[in-house]
Parts: structure tokens; sequence; C-alpha cells
């Protein structure tokens, strides 16, 4: 195993910086986690913990070179 697989934790500054170097931007970021861009901001802002799961799938895809697909946006319909 390598160090990223042990690292279960992420700043808001590693959150930032993993998202740019995977091409996206916060809204995009947000996407290709399943989360809302209200939960992705508060990411940013260290205002809610990034959960373990999304701060290793951001190390993964950066360590395997994922390029990410983003979702389109789709309104929610009733």
């Amino acid at each position: 195993m390598t160090n990223w697989q042990y690292e279960r934790t992420m700043t808001p500054e590693q959150y930032v910086i993993a998202f740019r170097l995977l091409g996206l931007d916060q809204a995009k970021a947000a996407r290709v986690l399943g989360i809302s861009e209200r939960t992705s901001r508060r990411y940013v802002r260290g205002e809610t913990e990034i959960p373990p799961a999304h701060a290793l799938l951001l190390r993964a895809m950066l360590r395997y070179r994922v390029t990410p697909l983003v979702p389109d946006w789709q309104p929610e319909q009733n």
C-alpha cells in the first residue's frame, strides 16, 4: 500500500488543490462527488469536514491519473 491509501483526511486547501489538479472547478468537483455545490463550498471554507470516502476518491484519482467524467447538471424533477 502507498501512503495515499492511509491518508483519509483532507484539509480544505488540499481539497481545492485536488480538484484543480483534476481539471475541475468547484461545481464540477461537487457533481463528480455526488454532492451539492453548497456542500462543496462548505468543504472549501472548512465549515464541513471532508468525508474520508471523498478524500480517498480524490487522492486515488490523482494517483492513477483518472480523468473524471463530469455528469451534466440536471434540475431535480418532482
